[in-house]
């Protein structure tokens, strides 16, 4: 009778434990909430957590359900922080980031060896541009229900071909060994897009220095005239306004009383002119130019004095 007895309180206190809130299995795995099978891991929990590291208002973390999807969440808005700076995470893998900064390392106390970047414009003349969508199995492991929406965030994507940018910047490309596949360091082809802008701009300014060059000698040399100043320095011609303009534009001048004849010309880019107006009033005047009369783009105008290129002006016409 007695072990009877002692075999029943057994097996009502197996029973009991089994079903406890707090339960260690044979193998020393430990479930944390209510459940009836076996911790799966060390340590199991089933239900939400709270962590507090320090006493405090701001020093916890809740692991909880977002809707239908785990979440690490802290106790407090912005009272958490994933790593410090000298204690960093290697790698984080993820398919979206949300960020209201993202900011590189870039003081200058940690940089030496520093150099310029050699013939930025004809590398990046090299790298192409494409537009694509993410095949499926990008996405293994994704819940069957979530597959359709993860598929979809794929689409439509801006980048380069890894692969194709290792050929011309090996630095800004590197190879995951998890998951065999290349990846690239966008930011880091901000400094050499800036100095290939840069290198741009001064072959653009050399250039149309060489055309006003250019177009101020093929004035001269079309209307046989020379570039020589009236002696008065009463006869100015001056820059338009608005400029640039898209409705119209007024170019203002001035006449003294002993010039003979005046013209302002008009010349495209290639040095062929397209308007000439002859100017009667001496004194300050005005001319009216009308944008709808010509196509948009850059100008010159010239004011010719008997004879003689006083000055050349550059005005440019916008689309509306």
């Amino acid at each position: 009778m007695k072990k009877y007895l002692l075999f029943t309180i057994a097996i009502l206190c197996y029973a009991s434990i089994s079903q406890a809130q707090l339960y260690m299995d044979s193998g020393g795995d430990v479930r944390i909430g209510t459940s009836s099978s076996d911790p799966t891991y060390k340590l199991d929990v089933r239900g939400n957590m709270s962590i507090t590291c320090t006493p405090g208002a701001n020093s916890g973390l809740y692991l909880k359900a977002d809707g239908s999807y785990p979440a690490i969440i802290p106790q407090w808005n912005n009272s958490a922080r994933l790593g410090v700076w000298s204690y960093k995470y290697y790698y984080m893998y993820t398919n979206y980031l949300y960020y209201d900064n993202l900011v590189d390392w870039s003081d200058l106390n940690i940089k030496e060896n520093i150099r310029e970047i050699e013939k930025p414009l004809s590398s990046v003349l090299k790298i192409n541009g494409i537009k694509y969508d993410r095949k499926r199995e990008f996405y293994i492991n994704t819940p069957e229900a979530d597959m359709d929406i993860a598929v979809a965030s794929g689409k439509n994507k801006y980048g380069v071909v890894a692969q194709e940018l290792l050929e011309i910047y090996p630095d800004l490309v590197t190879y995951n060994e998890d998951a065999q596949m290349y990846a690239v360091n966008y930011v880091g082809l901000i400094p050499i897009l800036v100095e290939a802008i840069k290198e741009q701009q001064a072959q653009i300014d050399d250039l149309q220095k060489a055309v006003n060059s250019y177009l101020k000698d093929a004035a001269a040399a079309t209307l046989g005239i020379n570039s020589q100043l009236p002696p008065d320095g009463l006869t100015t011609l001056n820059q338009n306004t608005p400029n640039p303009f898209t409705e119209e534009t007024i170019i203002s001048y001035s006449l003294s009383n002993d010039v003979n004849t005046a013209f302002l010309f008009i010349y495209d880019m290639s040095g062929k002119q397209l308007r000439s107006y002859e100017l009667h009033q001496r004194g300050n005047a005005e001319l009216r130019i009308i944008g709808g009369e010509l196509e948009a783009g850059m100008y010159m105008y010239s004011l010719i004095v008997d004879g003689q290129l006083l000055r050349t002006k550059q005005m440019i016409l916008t689309e509306q």
